[in-house]
């Protein structure tokens, strides 16, 4: 009778590292405490602005600063990540996931693929008052032409 082993982990790894890198962006999370407002690159979210517009197909290095006094748990929406480095230490990654903290005073380095969708959605602070008070972003990941399938105008390139 044959032993089955055990596995090696829960999902198959999926090691972006292998592929190009077709853009870096830097996100910067940053707070005004005494107006209650919470910002990416300095902006307070608009639906209608694009904070990111990726090819489909492609893969994206982003850094994610938290310039706050407090953590910021980041969330993507439609696509999953692999984490590179949590201020500067390498991360090791069992698999891809949509959420990672980001430490105070930390940088975050994810390597996002854009492989399957394209059209608009949303990243942003996963704690509720954050995200509804300003910490959110638009990726509108754009077809192999470099073009919007969003409804709407596309207002050009992100961060």
């Amino acid at each position: 009778m044959a032993t089955i082993g055990q596995p090696d982990g829960l999902v198959p790894e999926n090691d972006l590292r292998e592929r190009p890198i077709a853009e870096t962006r830097r996100f910067v999370f940053t707070e005004k405490d005494t107006a209650n407002k919470f910002f990416i690159n300095g902006k307070l979210f608009d639906p209608a602005r694009v904070d990111a517009d990726p090819i489909v197909g492609t893969v994206e290095q982003w850094t994610l600063v938290n310039a706050t006094e407090e953590q910021h748990p980041f969330h993507i929406h439609v696509n999953d990540f692999q984490v590179l480095s949590i201020d500067g230490e390498p991360y090791r990654a069992r698999g891809l996931q949509d959420t990672v903290p980001l430490p105070v005073g930390a940088k975050v380095v994810i390597l996002n693929p854009f492989d399957d969708f394209t059209g608009k959605y949303v990243f942003h602070c996963h704690i509720l008052a954050h995200e509804d008070l300003g910490m959110m972003a638009v990726v509108d990941v754009l077809n192999e032409r470099g073009e919007s399938e969003a409804q709407g105008t596309h207002e050009g390139h992100g961060s």
